[in-house]
């Protein structure tokens, strides 16, 4: 059901299955746009830290560890919509730029511009920048502890997570989960495939009057944003939001409606916000079993595979 509380997590359960690189059916995985760490939302937020409708901006802050500083600029949105400007302190270094894919396999995150596993890494155990006595080997992320999870995951709280790419374990077990128009990767948050970063805020360059096409590109008069071009909105084959034309089917900012915005943990698929979890240790689904048995497999484009709690992928 769309919105509903998260099943439990990938607990350790997953450490009999979830190494497995073999998977199911979807999209194929498509790049990930522009990092920031600031996210915008267009009309009012019906998710967590951030709510408004008309015109306004909303700033936010989460605290990690071991990871360089990283802020948001702030950000002026068209008539009827919202920005929101957040300053992060993300673990794993740089975050990646527009259009790039992740630099970085499964379970591995970014410090000081290096790919490392800070689920075994003595020097970065847990998070960047965490060294172990030396006397001490890291375990799933903690020093001087077994091995309880799957290889690249973290045990965060008693839950496996593989912090490279959970939107709410952002970089370590200690990362305060990114922003709704952001998502995980490489262990930084950046903004969400479908959206790319303008002067600290992500935006989307299709529907956006103030970025249309391109940053700071805005429309002018009575003219709205239509796939990255100022037309009148009798060109709009969608839903005008806010001076933008929207596909409320899929977008992650008007879900449904305008200014329906989703979760930072949940997607966008036929105008429903639905919660989403990647699928740890799954390259490809199809005998990818880390889903639980409610929740299909799903190759979704930016994203990767992942765990929908829906009844099915599209």
């Amino acid at each position: 059901m769309p919105r509903s509380p998260r099943s439990p997590r990938l607990v350790l359960r997953l450490l009999a299955g979830a190494a497995l690189l073999v998977g199911c059916s979807g999209g194929g995985g498509g790049s990930a746009t522009e990092g920031s760490t600031s996210a915008a939302t267009s009309g009012s937020s019906g998710s967590s830290g951030s709510s408004s409708s008309g015109v306004s901006s909303a700033s936010a802050t989460s605290g990690s560890t071991g990871g360089a500083t990283t802020s948001g600029g702030e950000t002026g949105s068209a008539s009827g919509s919202t920005s929101t400007s957040t300053s992060t302190t993300t673990t794993g270094g740089a975050s990646s730029g527009g259009g790039q894919d992740p630099v970085c396999d499964p379970g591995q995150i970014l410090c000081d511009g290096a790919c490392t596993d800070v689920a075994s890494d003595p020097a970065n155990c847990g998070a960047c920048g965490e060294v172990c006595p030396d006397d001490q080997l890291c375990g799933s992320g903690s020093c001087g502890a077994r091995m309880t999870c799957p290889p690249g995951m973290l045990d965060c709280g008693g839950e496996c997570r593989d912090v490279s790419n959970d939107p709410e374990y952002c970089g370590s077990c200690e990362v305060t989960k990114c922003d709704d128009a952001e998502f995980c990767q490489d262990g930084a948050c950046v903004c969400r495939p479908e959206l790319s970063a303008c002067g600290g805020a992500c935006v989307d360059l299709g529907a956006d009057p103030q970025h249309c096409g391109g940053c700071d590109q805005p429309c002018e008069g009575e003219s709205v944003c239509v796939a990255g071009a100022c037309k009148s909105a009798a060109e709009c084959d969608a839903e005008v939001c806010g001076g933008g034309c929207v596909d409320t089917e899929t977008s992650p900012l008007h879900c449904g409606g305008c200014g329906n915005a989703c979760a930072v943990d949940q997607i966008c698929a036929g105008g429903e916000c639905y919660d989403y979890e990647p699928a740890a240790g799954c390259a490809s689904c199809g005998g990818c079993d880390a889903c639980p048995k409610q929740e299909p497999c799903c190759e979704l484009p930016g994203y990767g595979v992942s765990c929908i709690e829906a009844k099915g992928c599209g």
